[in-house]
């Protein structure tokens, strides 16, 4: 029997096992177990989570994240994932961001309710005052010409930072605005991501919606919120979670169908299985499936530096830090106790050659110019965490290389932030991966059925402006 007539499971007989434990792994787990596939999740970590992972405070106890994640609310996939799972309480909704200029002028930028999009930005614009009137002005159209950008990949295979200089864009908002943003949204430098990658950025996180921008900020660790609460949902809808539990094969039949997976030398059989592990894992558990990391499929680090002061120093619940070495800078909540902070830098490839202690010395000066308290303040403890493949760098010719969630096996599937999902490497996108590699295997089991949530709207203006 060829692999294409094996016969499929019913959704409600299907036993699915899901590979990763992660956000991908976690959200294809919840959209199968509500149309009433069987599932079970096998993680090799000892909690489940991924990357979205905390540690113990070493100063206060509890758990720190090990790099700041937030939402935005263009993130309708992940928003929505947290409503129906009951975290949607934990996200604090934060819809003014807070900038501070190279010399400390702070801009306060809220975006207009009363307007529709794009004009809500205006007074984000406005306020921006280290930007002169004619600088605002560049920004504003290199905005719009953003995205009206059409076509795929450049084949010329020109960075957005190259691009945006070739339609004359000021270097100074280049490096004020620009360079922050879309390293921060991306997660890569500005002269390595695609044009349109950072256009996804402009037109559905900031033009489209009025709500698109704001800022959702987990109020507990990501450990609890995901290893605990979420897995802690999906147990009691019936699905199973093994952690400690690595997958080192799968068993395949004659036809090429998978008809189980392996772990400790133990089958466990099932109808399908979603491979929902990084993509260097995925490709030796399926070489002929998957492609080989290569310059087109490669990660990006980001680097957090998580500092212990002796009192609270920092006055905002977080802010943009632009022309420093810092990026962003997230005040803690009352979870991570008192006189902490984080600072998140993306790219931080070669960051100041690896010099960890000279890295907190620089950040922490960078914070005494912009907050007065940290003058006073006796810094207790530090420490710097690098991811150096945090996530998917999204260069030009990265689309032809993520795969679908479908594979030539036709009972397996992929899922991952680093997957064909129309997203970069997000929470958003991890969601969007498992939803889809779901939605695949509902069709392959013959039931027509889509997880996904719907984008959030254009407004008139929007869809006039960009064809």
């Amino acid at each position: 029997m060829s692999a294409t007539t094996r016969p499929r499971a019913s959704a409600t007989s299907c036993h699915t096992v899901i590979v990763g434990g992660g956000l991908a792994g976690l959200a294809a787990a919840a959209a199968l177990v509500e149309q009433g596939v069987s599932v079970s999740v096998l993680e090799s970590r000892r909690r489940c989570g991924g990357r979205a992972a905390s540690f113990e405070d070493p100063v206060g106890g509890g758990l720190v994240d090990a790099c700041q994640h937030v939402a935005m609310g263009c993130c309708t996939n992940f928003l929505d994932l947290c409503t129906k799972t009951g975290l949607a309480g934990t996200l604090r909704r934060d819809r003014t961001l807070w900038f501070i200029g190279a010399d400390g002028t702070r801009a306060a930028c809220t975006p207009a309710q009363s307007l529709p999009a794009p004009l809500h930005l205006a007074p984000l614009l406005s306020s921006m005052r280290h930007f002169s009137f004619v600088e605002k002005v560049r920004l504003a159209m290199g905005m719009l010409r953003m995205a009206r950008w059409r076509g795929a990949d450049d084949p010329t295979g020109l960075s957005a930072g190259a691009w945006l200089r070739e339609i004359g864009q000021p270097t100074r908002v280049i490096e004020l605005f620009w360079q922050p943003v879309i390293e921060s949204a991306l997660g890569e430098s500005l002269d390595l991501v695609s044009v349109p990658a950072a256009r996804k950025v402009v037109r559905d996180a900031f033009l489209a919606n009025r709500s698109a921008a704001d800022l959702y900020v987990p109020l507990e660790p990501l450990g609890t919120l995901f290893g605990d609460r979420l897995v802690a949902w999906l147990e009691r809808e019936a699905v199973e979670i093994r952690t400690g539990c690595a997958v080192t094969g799968l068993e395949r039949d004659g036809s090429g169908n998978v008809r189980g997976v392996v772990h400790d030398g133990t089958m466990v059989p099932c109808d399908a299985v979603i491979l929902a592990v990084p993509w260097k894992q995925a490709a030796r558990l399926v070489p002929d499936l998957v492609p080989p990391a290569d310059e087109r499929l490669t990660g990006s680090p980001i680097t957090a530096i998580h500092l212990w002061f002796d009192r609270d120093v920092i006055d905002l619940p977080h802010a943009v830090l632009v022309g420093r070495v810092s990026q962003w800078v997230f005040r803690g909540d009352e979870a991570a106790g008192r006189g902490y902070c984080q600072v998140v830098i993306s790219a931080s490839r070669g960051l100041l050659g690896g010099d960890r202690a000279a890295l907190v010395e620089t950040v922490v000066d960078e914070l005494r110019t912009v907050f007065p308290a940290v003058a006073s303040a006796r810094l207790v403890e530090a420490r710097v965490v690098t991811d150096p493949t945090a996530v998917l760098s999204v260069r030009p010719g990265v689309e032809a290389a993520r795969p679908p969630a479908r594979t030539r096996v036709p009972n397996l599937f992929l899922a991952g932030d680093w997957t064909a999902t129309g997203w970069p490497s997000t929470m958003e996108g991890a969601v969007r991966s498992g939803r889809l590699a779901a939605d695949s295997l509902l069709a392959w089991s013959g039931r027509a059925a889509t997880t996904l949530a719907a984008d959030l709207p254009r407004s008139w203006l929007m869809r006039w402006l960009a064809g």
